[in-house]
């Protein structure tokens, strides 16, 4: 029996910290969305500083900076300001948005994100072909409050598909438009007494391998701990789970990952392709932002 997949940490981590003197980003910065554009890695970050939200008074409002990496580790280029912020959304009173997934489809980077507020939290779509311009595009199933989305990097059948989470199960639907979904069902279910027994989701949008879609998921249990997985879908219908590791790829162990904003927290939203290894970005505890590696070849199934 060969033995479970697990990440390897960079040393060096957390590759991304908060930046005092930037009001916007002073407290915490985390959860990444990450794609490969122009031969370095794009990372669309979730940050938070000094003012507060309506919704949560105890947390700070969220925005979406920018940071650039050539090697995947060190950080070369970051943002002054936040690209995407909470203005201009169709949902009134937002005071957060946070954990961007990035799917290029053609030549466009889609970004769904999630939008906090007095309402509730709702995903959200956004644009970007260079990743200077940036378009809003509304909300993705606005009648529904829910986080954790992501859409696959292909079409199917020539539709969207995303993947979303209807607490406490991942879902996936399908639309022609991205505006009206169907066939909305549930893939993957908590399991009872295990690390997934709280709630299940994704966490990067599914990578294509040689024989599968690969996708590093997110789980919480009922003790509070945030832990990765990782999941093997059908290439001609990713609906159809092949294989998923019983065991957690990474887990809380070091202090940045157990000591936080909010304590043993793991998540991620991106992973990138680069040099013969998969770089999955997460957020730890809320508060910064470190990365794992692991060769590509050791997940073809």
């Amino acid at each position: 029996m060969s033995a479970p997949i697990k990440l390897n940490r960079y040393k060096n981590n957390p590759i991304l910290t908060p930046i005092p003197e930037h009001k916007w980003e002073s407290r915490h910065v985390s959860n990444a969305g990450v794609t490969v554009y122009n031969g370095k890695i794009y990372i669309l970050y979730r940050a938070e500083g000094e003012d507060m939200r309506a919704s949560a008074p105890n947390w700070p409002v969220a925005r979406i900076g920018l940071a650039v990496s050539l090697d995947g580790y060190t950080i070369q280029e970051r943002s002054a300001g936040p690209v995407l912020d909470i203005d201009g959304e169709n949902l009134p009173f937002v005071d957060g948005v946070e954990d961007p997934r990035i799917t290029k489809i053609g030549d466009t980077y889609y970004i769904v994100y999630v939008l906090t507020s007095v309402h509730g939290d709702h995903i959200a779509l956004a644009r970007t072909m260079d990743f200077k311009k940036f378009e809003k595009a509304g909300m993705l199933m606005e009648d529904i409050s829910q986080r954790t989305s992501g859409l696959l990097p292909e079409k199917i059948d020539g539709e969207y598909m995303l993947f979303h989470r209807i607490v406490p199960n991942m879902w996936v639907s399908y639309s022609k438009d991205l505006k009206r979904w169907h066939s909305s069902r549930i893939i993957m279910r908590t399991k009872y007494h295990q690390w997934t027994d709280c709630k299940i989701g994704i966490g990067a949008p599914p990578v294509r391998g040689k024989n599968s879609w690969i996708l590093f998921f997110h789980a919480r249990d009922t003790k509070g701990v945030y832990r990765l997985g990782i999941a093997w879908l059908d290439l001609k219908d990713p609906s159809k789970i092949i294989k998923i590791q019983d065991e957690p790829i990474l887990e809380p162990e070091e202090s940045y990952e157990k000591n936080g904003f909010v304590n043993n927290v793991i998540y991620t939203c991106g992973v990138a392709a680069l040099g013969g290894k998969y770089f999955v970005y997460y957020g730890c505890g809320d508060q910064c932002l470190a990365v794992a590696t692991v060769d590509k070849e050791s997940l073809e199934i």
